[in-house]
């Protein structure tokens, strides 16, 4: 029997590879016979992994050289109960190959109609996502997530400056910003730690737009609660201060300027964003014009 996937031994030869779908179809619609799912696949195209939609059903394939995904997500779906979020139905291996079967979760990726939304629906639903965020954070800490924040969020300070290679101002506005960071007191809880546009989706009923589910948890992990914020604020809510203020008031927090203060920090602290890239999206002055865009002129 021919092999069903493509020998890959790098991320780059994945990267090359990924977009084929033909490449990718026998191997799926093995999984697909396995586990009785009638019809054809359909590629989803969006995230980095291999996702097919069956109907009701997800089959999505993990990368050997990213198993870690595969693994905490499987860990982080199985604990989470009470949201909109993809169920388990199987996992495996094909090939080496780890893969879950699990259920679909309607709605559309947020990055598709952002921005085409009033903005009374864009501050419901930083709101919604604000709530969302509170009940996700709720969720019983599993065993098995990563759960080494203090090295975690240490790496991510000492490496701000270098993972962000923005000119200056900004590389001394980053230093002053980390110098003396200090988070506040609050549990670590279970973080998605990846919530941006295309994670969370949407749905349309009666002229008003509702969050209908959260999809991909393979960067999830234990810590601490303002990380979750810095994707909202940067693909949602950056140059609208009111959609802002509606994410933590979702969430439950009090718009202060300690509470704006800290999550500005936090801003500079992801592991996937980098500040160029955000500049060459966004037009921005400098700091100054950076902070009054999230939070409104004379803030924090």
């Amino acid at each position: 029997m021919s092999d069903l996937l493509p020998r890959v031994t790098s991320i780059s030869d994945y990267r090359r590879v990924y977009g084929d779908s033909q490449i990718w179809s026998p191997a799926i619609h093995e999984v697909a016979a396995r586990h009785g799912l009638p019809g054809t696949g359909v590629r989803q195209t969006l995230g980095s992994h291999i996702v097919y939609r069956f109907g009701d059903v997800i089959v999505k394939l993990y990368f050997p050289m990213w198993f870690e995904d595969y693994r905490v997500e499987r860990i982080a779906l199985l604990a989470i109960s009470g949201l909109p979020a993809p169920m388990i139905y199987a996992d495996g291996e094909i090939e080496g190959w780890p893969y879950l079967v699990m259920s679909h979760v309607p709605g559309v990726p947020a990055v598709e109609v952002w921005r085409t939304l009033s903005g009374e629906d864009r501050i419901s639903i930083a709101h919604q996502i604000g709530e969302t965020m509170r009940l996700l954070h709720q969720t019983s800490l599993p065993d098995g997530l990563p759960a080494d924040w203090h090295s975690f969020i240490k790496e991510r300070i000492d490496r701000a400056e270098s993972h962000h290679d923005a000119p200056e101002p900004w590389r001394n506005w980053i230093r002053q910003q980390l110098a003396e960071f200090r988070e506040p007191e609050m549990e670590h809880v279970f973080l998605n730690c990846d919530l941006t546009e295309d994670h969370i989706l949407l749905s349309e009923s009666g002229g008003r737009w509702t969050i209908s589910g959260i999809i991909d948890f393979g960067d999830a992990r234990i810590g601490h609660p303002y990380y979750d914020f810095i994707a909202p604020l940067a693909h949602y809510a950056y140059g609208e201060p009111e959609v802002s203020k509606a994410l933590l008031r979702g969430y439950g927090l009090e718009v202060t300027g300690p509470v704006m203060e800290s999550l500005t920090k936090y801003c500079l602290l992801h592991e996937f964003g980098r500040l160029r890239d955000f500049l060459d999206r966004y037009f921005v002055a400098d700091p100054e014009a950076f902070v009054e865009a999230l939070w409104g002129a004379g803030r924090p």
